[in-house]
């Protein structure tokens, strides 16, 4: 139960956009390692060295969502004459960005999807917390070990593979890459947020490693932890925090943060909590005479995302904004891999 992003076909090339290139700046630029095919060698390189630099640095600001397209001149001039969002895009990119992310890949860096059946693509997740992350991979190792050892029960050749249709079973070549020695090997690697939120919009694509090679459809979330949501629940009584994918976001009217060093704008951020603890603890330093926490309100991440890139968009709410991450995930962010392969996936049931 974890996921990948897979990206467009124009997204590696984002910095030569002209929509990207309006939003970068070097101060601004945040790269994540990312395996590609492209190959950066130079004349000395062994194979051994080569394949290590076969990687490329894609650029994290964040552009449009309903923009990373193919960027023809009149696509670009046809983006331009939207109404600009209530926030410039980089700055909302700086403020997801500190939010960091985790999700599993094998030991190659290749994504780790659940197989949908009914659309018939591949699901997968990056959780808020580390510890979600973690206690997804614990589990999945235990399962995938079991199917292993039943795996080699089974007579050779009655393995089949995922059709496109959702009608196969999961195929699992014993000898190249199978599943169970994938999750032997998986790891934790963390994302920015802005990177998820950017590709959570966006229809996508991946290969299968093991299934033979086909190329599916995937689709990715944000989760939140579950005592989180449940918190969520209690302050609003709304399906939609029951459902996966929905990531609530604590607030309290009046609480405020210094501008940070990433807005221009000077003025005083009103903070919004990943989780409700967090939330409390800032208030508590800033009011430590008054033991009564204003009433908690809650919204939901990825309203409040479109929200501050819709063009036009006139929901100041979102104005003044600023994401407070998890103080145990910044830590773990810290020692955590970021090495990801685009495109590529491993299918599991």
């Amino acid at each position: 139960n974890v996921h990948s992003f897979s990206t467009p076909a124009t997204f590696s090339n984002i910095a030569s956009s002209p929509t990207a290139a309006a939003l970068q700046s070097p101060s601004t630029r945040n790269s994540i390692i990312l395996d590609q095919s492209a190959d950066n060698n130079s004349s000395d390189d062994t194979p051994s060295t080569a394949s290590k630099k076969r990687r490329t640095f894609i650029q994290t600001a964040l552009v449009a969502p309903f923009a990373i397209t193919s960027m023809t001149p009149q696509s670009a001039s046809a983006a331009s004459e939207k109404p600009p969002p209530i926030i410039p895009l980089i700055n909302t990119a700086k403020r997801l960005r500190t939010v960091p992310t985790f999700t599993i890949v094998d030991g190659n860096g290749i994504p780790f999807l659940t197989y949908d059946k009914e659309s018939a693509g591949g699901f997968g997740y990056f959780f808020t917390s580390y510890k979600s992350a973690e206690y997804v991979l614990d589990d999945a190792r235990k399962a995938f070990s079991k199917a292993k050892t039943e795996a080699a029960d089974k007579a050779e050749g009655e393995e089949g593979t995922i059709s496109e249709d959702g009608d196969g079973e999961l195929y699992v070549d014993p000898d190249e890459g199978n599943v169970p020695d994938a999750w032997g090997q998986a790891q934790i690697v963390t994302i920015p947020l802005d990177v998820v939120m950017q590709l959570s919009v966006k229809k996508t694509q991946s290969i299968a490693q093991n299934g033979k090679g086909k190329k599916f459809s995937t689709f990715y979330q944000c989760i939140a932890e579950t005592p989180d949501s449940n918190a969520a629940l209690k302050i609003e009584n709304s399906p939609r925090y029951s459902e996966r994918g929905r990531v609530p976001l604590f607030y309290v009217d009046g609480l405020t943060l210094p501008s940070s060093a990433n807005d221009d704008d000077g003025v005083a951020m009103n903070p919004v909590y990943f989780r409700m603890q967090d939330l409390k603890d800032e208030w508590q330093k800033q009011h430590p005479e008054d033991d009564n926490v204003p009433k908690i309100k809650v919204r939901e991440l990825n309203e409040t995302f479109r929200a501050m890139i819709r063009p036009g968009g006139k929901d100041e709410s979102v104005r003044n904004l600023v994401f407070v991450p998890i103080p145990e995930s910044v830590v773990k962010a810290k020692v955590s891999g970021r090495k990801y392969k685009l495109g590529e996936m491993i299918l599991t049931k």
